[in-house]
């Protein structure tokens, strides 16, 4: 008889695997930088055996870009989850947008992860994966129902700069112990992001 439970036990192994490997890179990397972190190295920390790595995967950088594949695809599905942004979306500095503090929860129950391949320890990859990604949402109007979008400034400059501010901000809240909530965070980034830093500082 054939044993139905049989797949989905080796499915459960399969994640549990992967994420004790995702976990040991992860680790490595904030004490020691990518580059120094070995396929031994992860192995030892993650408590298998090279077989057991190389089932998974061919070799770190592997490991490191399937693990930024997926941070990008989550990224991707909180935003296409998202509510279409409106004109008056962007009024309120004090209201911001529900899908970005649906990503600063993903990024606060993802710290250690967020923190280890965005910091300067970890690769650059995954920013421009992001930037890429946000790109292509623009372009195509996905960011606004497939509404069409007129830039004052050409989009890749635009995503460039926003990106960049935004990186800076994320990384700070990481190093600082994600101290404040998701919603303090995403209030902030609204404020910069909406009236700029300029408009942000308060005379008096």
């Amino acid at each position: 008889m054939k044993n139905v439970d049989a797949s989905p036990n080796i499915d459960r192994r399969v994640a549990r695997s992967k994420a004790s490997i995702r976990d040991a890179l992860v680790s490595l990397i904030t004490e020691h930088g990518f580059d120094a972190v070995t396929v031994n190295d992860i192995a030892a920390r993650a408590d298998i055996n090279r077989g057991t790595f190389y089932l998974h995967y061919r070799d770190k950088f592997d490991l490191l870009e399937q693990t930024e594949d997926e941070v990008i695809g989550k990224i991707e599905r909180i935003i296409a989850a998202g509510e279409i942004i409106k004109p008056e979306d962007l009024i309120n500095f004090d209201k911001p947008l529900p899908v970005i503090v649906a990503l600063f929860e993903y990024l606060r129950d993802n710290a250690a992860l967020m923190h280890a391949i965005l910091g300067l320890r970890g690769d650059v990859a995954l920013q421009t994966k992001i930037r890429k990604s946000l790109e292509r949402n623009l372009k195509f109007g996905a960011l606004s129902g497939g509404r069409p979008l007129t830039f004052l400034a050409p989009a890749e400059y635009l995503v460039a700069y926003g990106l960049s501010a935004s990186f800076g901000v994320v990384q700070l809240w990481l190093e600082r112990g994600c101290a404040e909530t998701p919603r303090e965070m995403a209030v902030i980034l609204t404020r910069l992001s909406l009236g700029g830093a300029v408009r942000a500082i308060v005379v008096g």
